[in-house]
């Protein structure tokens, strides 16, 4: 295993010596809500229990073992959650995908009389958002467990499957992008991947400005999260199009500066402001350049995935028609 990987890193070795950049593909998350390990349901039950108590405890192992208790178990029970809180977290951004996918089909018809995407995906996004409120003051407890890498099931250090943000972010992305579909317009891949930068460009910035928003209904972190979509254009404006948005978002994050990782537990970000201070010496558009080359390492870092149908709920199947009554036998 040792050998192999040495060969890959000499692959990535260009003739003049220096390390070509590979952009990192994420594997599928190995995540809990969907593994039919065995002991598998009991920690999902376990999970689903513990969420009502995170408005009161927040997201700990407190409210694991609570929820443990509310099942008849001993809160010892709650240890079968490999990950403890960030097992928590991920479980319920995950049930928060599901919730957003049943509204955004449930919106099906508001969508489509929307004429153009950047509206439909602001609606998405303000969806999105309104899912959040319940756990709004955990938010930064949240994000911090959110980019904490996962334990391996087999105890294997350092841990090898990548924080859960990552993952979540991949199918919000995709959950976001898809309530922008109709089926009146053609869609082909490269807007589709327009979309999809738009609506994680827009909304991983849109939970960043929530960490201070103290305004009603999050107003304000809704106001940054519009601002940055209205700046993407369509893709037959070509590469200037991503380029926009991806500039508009870059000048959200810098307006942001470092205060809001101030709020987020110390753990979670370490040296991080520090070294966005250094990189932004190094770079003449200072802190805007540093994350602009962020929100372009991270859309490189997403899986594609393919165009999907417009949302919307499927037709009920026709009940099928009754049978015939049998024609009376001739005696």
């Amino acid at each position: 295993m040792r050998a192999a990987s040495v060969v890959a890193r000499r692959a990535l070795v260009s003739s003049r010596g220096v390390r070509a950049a590979a952009p990192r593909q994420l594997a599928p998350w190995r995540c809990l809500t969907q593994t039919t390990a065995p002991g598998a349901q009991e920690k999902r039950d376990i999970l689903k229990a513990s969420v009502p108590h995170v408005a009161s405890l927040g997201w700990c192992d407190d409210a694991l073992a609570a929820g443990a208790r509310d099942l008849g178990l001993s809160a010892a029970a709650q240890g079968q959650v490999t990950n403890g809180a960030v097992d928590l977290v991920a479980f319920v951004a995950q049930e928060q995908c599901d919730q957003l996918r049943e509204e955004v089909d449930d919106a099906a018809q508001e969508l489509a009389a929307l004429d153009d995407w950047r509206d439909r995906l602001k609606l998405a996004i303000s969806k999105r958002l309104e899912l959040s409120k319940p756990f709004h003051a955990h938010r930064a407890q949240a994000m911090g467990l959110m980019v904490t890498p996962l334990a391996r099931d087999d105890g294997a250090v350092p841990p090898a499957d990548p924080p859960p943000a990552f993952e979540v972010l991949h199918r919000l992305v995709d959950e976001l992008a898809r309530a922008t579909v109709v089926s009146t317009e053609e869609l082909d891949v490269p807007e589709w991947r327009l979309r999809r930068a738009a609506a994680g460009v827009a909304y991983a910035l849109c939970e960043v400005r929530a960490l201070t928003d103290d305004s009603e209904d999050l107003g304000k972190s809704l106001k940054v999260a519009a601002e940055v979509v209205d700046r993407f254009g369509d893709a037959s404006e070509g590469p200037a199009a991503l380029k926009q948005g991806l500039k508009a978002g870059a000048h959200a994050a810098a307006s942001l500066g470092t205060a809001a990782l101030s709020f987020l537990p110390g753990p979670a970000v370490g040296a991080l402001p520090q070294l966005l201070d250094v990189f932004a010496s190094r770079l003449s558009g200072g802190l805007e350049d540093v994350f602009e080359l962020s929100l372009k390492k991270a859309l490189r870092a997403l899986p594609e995935s393919p165009v999907p149908a417009p949302p919307g709920r499927a037709a009920p199947a026709p009940e099928p028609e009754p049978e015939p009554a049998p024609e009376p036998s001739a005696k």
